[in-house]
């Protein structure tokens, strides 16, 4: 009779090995944190999907401000033309004062600055795949501009319009006239899965699973447990000592 080692009699029958369920726990426990992440995502976009409904008493909450044509343009022939291209590249700003103005502490001293707003760039992606059907004519509009972006650290490609001064803030009182609509059992589900994710630490790991935003999670992690105070400068942080001084 010949002898054979464990492994060998383990390979040969139906039972798994000390290793191979430690591989198959770690799988499933991963499946379930996918299908946990799916599930939280497919609430979201419930969420996201309710109906507005409409308010018996609609109230004010601060001021909007937008771009619209200059008296001027709109008195000449191109009036039709700037106005309709003023719809697909118009942005909006929302502020609590009618002034647009944001208050900032430099060197102890608070002072008030214009907030800035401008016409919206096009991307690459967006003049390519004529998302925003633009004409021959309103193309001639734009220009390509390379420039370096502190925030993502490498040179942006995009369309600037040439013509800015064609265009004139206006402010109007912001009216909010519909609510979202609530949905209390999905609020309450999605509360129950955000609740299991934190207490357990999982939110790391499931991305890791093969979440989408895995990158994403991994850069605000190492932003985490940077060390931010040496990338400032004295002046810097002696300000900032003097503003949580004198709150």
């Amino acid at each position: 009779m010949e002898n054979y080692s464990l492994d060998d009699y383990i390979k040969g029958s139906r039972l798994k090995s000390k290793r191979k369920k430690k591989q198959l726990v770690k799988k499933d426990f991963e499946k379930q944190l996918i299908q946990l992440s799916k599930r939280r995502h497919s609430i979201y976009l419930a969420i996201r999907n309710l109906p507005l409904i409409e308010l018996k008493e609609p109230y004010q909450k601060g001021w909007v401000r937008f771009f619209v044509v200059r008296k001027d343009v709109l008195r000449s022939d191109d009036a039709l033309f700037f106005v309709n291209l003023l719809d697909k590249i118009n942005t909006f700003q929302f502020s609590n004062q009618k002034t647009f103005t944001n208050r900032k502490k430099t060197f102890g001293k608070k002072t008030d600055y214009q907030r800035e707003q401008f016409v919206s760039n096009i991307t690459v992606t967006e003049w390519n795949n004529d998302k925003l059907k633009l004409t021959d004519k309103e193309k001639s509009f734009f220009t390509l501009v390379e420039k370096w972006s502190e925030r993502y650290r490498c040179f942006k490609t995009y369309y600037k319009f040439n013509e800015p001064w064609r265009f004139v803030f206006k402010i109007e009182p912001n009216i909010i006239t519909h609510k979202k609509a609530v949905d209390a059992v999905l609020e309450s589900e999605l509360r129950l899965i955000e609740n299991y994710i934190e207490n357990r630490d999982l939110r790391c790991k499931m991305y890791k699973a093969g979440n989408r935003d895995s990158d994403y999670y991994n850069s605000l992690h190492k932003l985490k447990y940077c060390n931010q105070i040496s990338s400032k400068n004295l002046n810097t942080i002696y300000e900032m000592y003097l503003e949580e001084k004198h709150k």
